[in-house]
């Protein structure tokens, strides 16, 4: 099941037989026609992205394509189940919508959805045929809006129109610049109540979802939305038996009902509504009296209504306002993923006993206000003890269109975009929580990949990267370790006959490493991958902290490390002839194999599996991250590698790591041939420094033991 949504211009329709996306698994791969694309807008484009509520919190989020040929291709995931929307976007501000996708959003010219089946999904998945109540459209004239109006309306699979008691009702009202649709069409709010009514924990009720983009809504709803929908359906009048609820605009819409119409609905819910206006002339007596529930939801901090919502209940409390609060949801910002979540709950909540008191599981209470620093007073991102970060860029892209922060946060660590906001003469947002761990990201400033010169961080072989750390239990392996107790980091030159140059290598020696002890220390030669440099395993890999606290931890093997430069053509040369000596001659390292590990990433690791292959048995440890072997399977010496090597383990990422088929055929082929191996199953990670990072942790701890 497929839906979507969009910003931006939209384009004239173009015309396309192959699907532009396919899920499979809980993945979403996008191969976008380039030539459509530059046809609908009748200009070339350089840049594709897919965007939807692909980000952290499950906000809205860039995810950019790669162009090959005429084809704009990328496969995110693993994507959480649930609804997801999304729109296609050439160069930041020419939108078109997925022609291959039957899937529309009324209000939303060039969204397509798509849903993703699975555990914690199931409410929003399409019922049974037999279980599937019915959504009818009505139409109403408007006095308020001098228009004629249409809503929806839900009722139940054994609705009853001649039933002698009427049908509660339940008004549920859509967000600003939204439609009386969203609900059904993004919301999948007739799946929710076509699944609750089937499991039994809603009462039976008619559902209306009227039209609230009126300067009066108070108005609209009595005079108009619910006196159709009492002409067209059996719906109780009583107050008792109606309800009413909202996201957003729709919330501060049910509100303005209660605070000028106690009495009116017993029933009453906002989601992610905060801006209530004077709360301190409200009639708080009436709608104690009145209200039997009046419950308020919100997402977490990245919820442009979270402090709203503290706010005002600090207000209500204060007047003495009745009411129930939710609990901040954890998982979700201001998005669908989050109003969905506030239907179910509210909606068992309505005409009968409640299924639990007090906020849902999970859901965190608001103790203050999230605040971030002021404007230009610290450097960025700024990272909350929760795991909330605040970017903020400098006043040099006062003039800029289009900025976003591009960085590893979305599905499988995935590079995401997510956009910043114009705050004065500055751009600035806030993303998360984010698990604790290393980003990287770049600012993406009117599609020109820059620096954030805030950031003090850098990365040598990635001038535009920056660097920030989210702290937790779970990042402590590679979390700096204290002030004093890790190993050293020291260059090591060396003269490349193979490059023709002096080079330069990183060692790391490990805490009370000896010059002049006895017997030589194992060495682990570790390499960095293509357009990389020897620098990017201790300024991206995080070898060093990974390094120290294993040993710290007693995990580790006393073992020098050494990070040569891999880019030659001849690496096993390079190796053998230049940086293995020069380690020899200058470290208290062993020549002897079984004291010698190797061990690399992507170029690095092929580069591993042929070193493995021209030279059996040089290096007894043998570790391949995100890397295959590319040669003549035939010519391997099998006997020679198993006899040879104590260890080799193979390592990769999920289906979005692009060495994913390659792997899977090498290890088919070491199967075939019988060469012994290891293979740490596929990581959830793409093809990256959070896999290779696991790689490392994984593998340095089983050398030399």
């Amino acid at each position: 099941m497929v839906a979507v949504a969009g910003l931006g211009v939209a384009a004239p329709p173009v015309q396309a037989t192959e699907p532009w996306l396919t899920v499979e698994d809980g993945f979403a791969t996008f191969e976008i026609p380039v030539d459509h694309v530059e046809e609908a807008f009748g200009r070339d484009v350089n840049q594709v992205v897919a965007e939807g509520n692909f980000g952290p919190s499950a906000n809205w989020a860039e995810f950019g394509l790669s162009i090959s040929g005429d084809t704009a291709t990328g496969t995110l995931g693993p994507l959480e189940p649930g609804l997801y929307y999304y729109q296609v976007t050439a160069d930041d501000h020419f939108t078109v919508k997925d022609p291959t996708n039957p899937t529309s959003v009324s209000s939303e010219p060039e969204w397509s959805t798509f849903f993703i089946e699975g555990e914690g999904a199931e409410l929003l998945a399409d019922a049974p045929e037999s279980d599937r109540g019915d959504l009818q459209t009505f139409t109403y004239r408007s006095s308020v809006a001098h228009e004629e109006r249409t809503a929806l309306a839900w009722t139940p699979p054994d609705y009853d129109e001649d039933r002698r008691e009427p049908y509660p009702v339940l008004h549920l009202q859509h967000g600003g610049a939204q439609s009386y649709r969203d609900w059904v069409e993004v919301g999948r709010a007739a799946q929710i109540f076509d699944n609750l009514y089937a499991a039994g924990k809603i009462q039976p009720m008619v559902v209306v979802m009227g039209n609230g983009n009126v300067d009066s809504f108070p108005d609209e709803l009595r005079r108009h939305i619910a006196r159709a929908a009492q002409r067209n359906f059996n719906i109780s009048r009583d107050p008792e038996q109606r309800a009413l609820a909202g996201l957003s605009m729709g919330g501060g819409h049910a509100f303005e009902v209660l605070a000028d119409r106690p009495g009116d609905y017993a029933y009453v819910g906002t989601f992610g509504a905060g801006r209530f206006g004077q709360l301190d002339d409200l009639p708080v007596e009436d709608i104690n009296e009145s209200t039997k529930l009046f419950r308020m939801y919100v997402g977490n901090p990245t919820d442009i209504a979270y402090n709203d919502v503290f706010h005002a209940m600090s207000a209500l409390d204060e007047a003495g306002v009745e009411y129930e609060f939710d609990g901040a949801n954890p998982d979700a910002g201001h998005n669908w993923d989050a109003w969905q979540e506030n239907l179910i709950d509210f909606a068992q909540r309505l005409f009968q006993e409640p299924p639990f008191e007090g906020m849902s599981p999970g859901h965190l209470a608001i103790e203050s206000a999230f605040e971030t620093p002021p404007s230009g007073t610290t450097p960025t991102p700024w990272v909350s003890e929760d795991g909330y970060v605040t970017f903020e860029t400098s006043t040099q892209f006062a003039d800029a269109e289009h900025v976003t922060v591009w960085a590893n946060w979305g599905a499988s660590h995935l590079w995401t975009r997510v956009e910043l906001s114009k705050a004065g003469d500055r751009w600035r947002g806030t993303v998360g929580p984010l698990e604790p761990g290393w980003y990287h990201y770049r600012l993406i400033v009117d599609m020109e990949p820059t620096k954030d010169t805030g950031n003090p961080t850098s990365v040598t072989s990635e001038p535009t990267w920056s660097q920030f750390l989210v702290p937790g239990e779970s990042a402590r392996l590679v979390s700096p370790a204290a002030e004093g107790q890790g190993g050293e980091v020291q260059d090591m030159s060396y003269q490349s006959d193979v490059a023709g140059e002096q080079r330069t290598a990183l060692v790391w020696t490990p805490p009370g490493y000896d010059a002049d002890r006895d017997e030589p220390y194992p060495v682990f030669y570790l390499q960095h991958g293509g357009g990389q440099s020897y620098t990017d395993w201790t300024e991206m890999g995080q070898a060093k902290n990974i390094l120290d606290n294993h040993f710290l931890d007693g995990n580790l093997e006393p073992m020098v490390v050494v990070m040569g430069n891999g880019n030659v053509d001849d690496f096993t040369a390079e190796l053998l002839n230049n940086i293995v000596p020069a380690a020899e001659r200058q470290l208290n390292v062993s020549s002897e194999p079984q004291e010698r590990a190797l061990a690399g990433l992507s170029m690095g690791g092929f580069q591993t599996m042929q070193v493995l292959a021209d030279e059996p048995g040089e290096f007894a440890y043998i570790g391949a991250f995100s890397a295959g072997f590319f040669g003549d399977a035939p010519s391997l010496d099998v006997e020679a590698i198993n006899e040879g090597t104590t260890l080799l383990r193979v390592y990769n990422g999920n289906r979005t790591d692009f060495t994913y088929d390659l792997v899977r055929s090498t290890l088919a082929t070491f199967d075939r041939l019988g060469v012994d191996y290891e293979f740490d199953g596929w990581f959830e990670g793409p093809h990256g420094w959070d896999t290779w990072q696991h790689a490392l942790i994984d593998f340095a701890p089983r050398l030399f033991r």
